[in-house]
């Protein structure tokens, strides 16, 4: 009788366990969210036979607020607040804030003044995948980069390019049919797979636990000067998700690259490091 007991108090738990919880993404008209995104980047390459390392911080204030919101949709329009960025390297240092007028007037001001005027509406269905994105009359995104500020907010997940219909959005991550701990599930982005695991779900959050392989082609300019860069990049990191209104809440991440960058007619093997946190706050 024992055993019978506790066999069937283990079936009991085992079914607790794979419970599937449905989140579906929750906005409220008129609501304003705000990510911040800190990335901290070590370059290493080696030029005529010496080690170089580089060294980038940025901080990218973004803003998602919420237009209309119903069960059938939600309009979101996204746009860049705040670009700050310090870098460092053996042949000297350069600090760029978007809201100091003198930085604005120098060399990364013009990519600078295209990010902030990136701007772009998108619709939503009812479980947060994309069904329309329309685009700021000002709006002047371009697959490439056009230079080092540009391609580090491409590189660092900072909104510099628009998301395209049927894929989610960033802040909502979760599928449409529920989650259990323990479950996995995949999607290919840009060329970039990236899988899945619910690795917890708390009375307040769900975890989701990631990893992600791809590979970087990117062209742009610095000082006059064409750069292309190739790279291996492997990507992981947790995500929390808010389980009242399936919005994240914070993305930590590590990426390892590996792979060369042309520049005036060399190839520079180059190693990357690069350590991101994106948190979401409601205004």
């Amino acid at each position: 009788m024992k055993k019978i007991f506790l066999v069937g108090a283990l079936a009991l738990s085992l079914a607790g366990q794979a419970q599937k919880v449905t989140v579906k993404p929750t906005f409220t008209k008129g609501q304003k969210l705000e990510l911040v995104t800190k990335a901290n980047t070590v370059m290493s390459m080696e030029m005529m036979g010496q080690s170089m390392e580089n060294k980038i911080d940025a901080t990218i204030t973004r803003s998602f607020d919420v237009e209309n919101a119903s069960e059938s949709g939600t309009n979101l329009e996204h746009k860049i607040k705040r670009l700050q960025m310090s870098f460092s390297s053996p042949m000297g240092a350069q600090n760029f804030d978007s809201e100091n007028e003198a930085d604005m007037k120098g060399e990364g001001g013009k990519s600078a003044e295209k990010a902030l005027k990136n701007k772009y509406t998108l619709t939503l269905d009812g479980n947060g995948k994309i069904t329309n994105v329309k685009l700021d009359d000002q709006n002047s995104n371009t697959e490439e980069s056009s230079g080092m500020l540009s391609g580090a907010m491409d590189q660092l997940g900072g909104g510099g390019a628009v998301p395209k219909v049927g894929t989610s959005t960033e802040l909502t991550l979760l599928p449409a049919e529920g989650v259990a701990k323990g479950d996995t599930w995949a999607d290919t982005a840009k060329g970039q797979k990236s899988n899945y695991t619910v690795s917890d779900i708390t009375g307040d959050e769900v975890i989701v636990k990631f990893t992600s392989e791809g590979k970087t082609e990117r062209k742009q300019e610095a000082q006059g000067m064409e750069i292309v860069i190739n790279s291996v990049d492997k990507t992981s990191g947790t995500i929390r998700i808010d389980r009242k209104t399936g919005i994240m809440k914070e993305r930590v991440s590590t990426t390892d690259s590996e792979g060369t960058m042309e520049v005036m007619g060399q190839s520079v093997p180059m190693t990357t490091k690069t350590q991101v946190t994106t948190t979401v706050t409601t205004k």
